[in-house]
């Protein structure tokens, strides 16, 4: 069995806060795809507050729900 990372609006670098396309300027879906997909590297299985780099920062949108095992969709990868 051959498993694939396949594109979709999730894994899309024009989504934005609230599953908002920033190209189009609507709101989509989890499982919705356009031609304008850009791939970023996003969240895995690992992924928390604990590792995003906006963690403890003034740039974290969710300040008071931020701790250990919680995630939300403006996660970014820690630098370090």
């Amino acid at each position: 069995m051959s498993i694939r990372t396949n594109n979709t609006c999730l894994n899309c670098e024009n989504l934005i806060s609230n599953l908002t396309c920033s190209k189009h300027d609507i709101q989509v879906d989890i499982f919705n795809v356009c031609d304008s997909h850009s791939f970023k590297e996003v969240f895995t299985k690992d992924s928390n507050c604990t590792n995003c780099s906006s963690f403890h920062m003034d740039s974290c949108g969710h300040p008071e729900s931020a701790s250990q095992g919680m995630l939300c969709f403006d996660w970014q990868p820690s630098l370090s």
